[in-house]
């Protein structure tokens, strides 16, 4: 399909020719100005097939044509229809700054609406370009507009700024919250310290959870880390499940490799119960990589849930990181759980991925532990851990069987002398 064709199917009315022309445009770019003005006009169409395939085009447009674009897309911003100032929003931010020259003038707008949804526009593209003019907009008359300007300096990320941006934070409640999420994203050392004062000054619990959330974005060092771990325990103890997520966020390589202090190390098995699983990573995270018997109810609640990420974490740790003893006293605590059979199942899955770099001691805790639990144990998932350790260590398991024959710890002794016949290990 050449030009000419393109266009007189864009123009046609036809609804079938206006797609076929869409489809043939977001396959090959077959592009000049007048083709995207074109393209341009059927965002607005009543038919919603033309006007997704018209979005789908311009989102993909080849990048020489999109200041093209912005200058017929910009003017939408100013449309009374709210669907259509959001769909010139979603494209213009995949543009770039490249929209900005038929943007700005939208920013200086005397309607304060098309000056906010220019400002989001702009603080979503997130460009250093002219970002005197966002500044500026700091001290607009209008309320929505200075919120809106406090969002794009904090995704624009000019350190300049940030001296603005105090003072809008002691000048009204109101734009206390986006100034905390605006300097986190700036960064620096006059970010931290009101991101510290907020935290023990504001009494207000909605700011001190805007306080938190700030820390995922601010690049943390571990004074400051070890500042705000300290400073944990004394906020509202509904607080703290959320103050725990904004500290991995900030550092979770220190999570990781720090030993909490026993009275955090509760906060975060507490935090095990929220729904937010974000809440419930950092927990783990702030467990560390070796688990204490304490920590094991928690961890079985996270378990319980079957979130793929964490269950294997979580097995991680047990199998590969704690001492025996607290693997044993695991097992025992699942096995008693109800409907343990699809836990067991993917405890199986895991060992037998990972048998090999098993230390002995571990294996024969695993050994022991399924022979001994045997009466708590599905039949099915029993004999798939009987026949994957007679498979992968005959030797091994029968080794624990006899001591386990010869000791007072299993009290179902015809059971395990039926297993031992069954596999052969008399």
């Amino acid at each position: 399909m050449d030009t000419k064709q393109i266009k007189e199917n864009l123009k046609s009315g036809d609804i079938s020719k206006i797609k076929d022309a869409l489809y043939y445009l977001f396959d090959n770019k077959t592009y000049d100005d007048e083709i995207v003005a074109l393209v341009v006009s059927l965002v607005t169409s009543d038919d919603k097939g033309v006007q997704s395939l018209a979005i789908d085009c311009l989102a993909n447009l080849p990048e020489e044509f999109r200041g093209q674009a912005s200058k017929h897309l910009v003017p939408l911003i100013g449309s009374p229809n709210i669907e259509y100032r959001n769909i010139v929003s979603d494209i213009l931010t995949k543009y770039d700054d490249v929209c900005y020259e038929h943007l700005k003038k939208f920013l200086l707008d005397p309607d304060a609406d098309f000056r906010q949804f220019a400002l989001d526009i702009w603080g979503a593209i997130g460009s250093k370009k002219d970002w005197e003019t966002v500044r500026y907009l700091l001290n607009d008359n209008n309320r929505n507009v200075v919120v809106s300007a406090i969002m794009a300096l904090g995704n624009i990320k000019v350190p300049d700024v940030v001296d603005d941006l105090i003072k809008k934070y002691e000048e009204d409640d109101e734009y206390k919250p986006f100034v905390l999420n605006a300097v986190a994203k700036i960064g620096g050392e006059k970010a931290k310290k009101l991101i510290s004062e907020a935290l023990s000054n504001e009494s207000d619990q909605l700011l001190q959870l805007a306080a938190i959330d700030s820390l995922a974005y601010i690049d943390g060092d571990e004074e400051f880390f070890d500042y705000l771990m300290y400073k944990l325990p004394t906020v509202p103890k509904q607080i703290q499940p959320y103050f725990l997520k904004g500290l991995c966020h900030l550092g979770k390589k220190y999570c990781e490799t720090k030993v909490i202090p026993e009275n955090l190390r509760q906060i975060a098995r507490e935090a095990l119960k929220e729904e937010d699983i974000e809440i419930r990573q950092a927990a783990l995270n702030a467990l560390g990589n070796v688990y204490q018997s304490l920590d094991l109810d928690y961890l079985i609640i996270e378990l319980f849930r079957f979130n793929p990420e964490n269950v294997d974490l979580i097995f991680t740790n047990v199998l590969h990181n704690s001492p025996p003893e607290v693997l044993s006293e695991f097992l025992e605590k699942i096995a008693f759980q109800k409907d343990n059979g699809e836990l067991f199942s993917s405890l199986l899955e895991f060992v037998f991925r990972e048998w090999d770099a098993l230390k002995e001691p571990v294996k024969l805790v695993l050994m022991e532990s399924i022979l001994s639990l045997s009466d708590e144990l599905p039949e099915s998932v029993q004999n798939d851990f009987y026949d994957f350790f007679v498979y992968r260590d005959a030797e091994l398991f029968k080794n624990v069987f006899e001591n386990l024959l010869k000791s007072s710890k299993f009290v179902n002794r015809e059971k395990l002398e039926e297993i031992g016949l069954r596999y052969e290990l008399f």
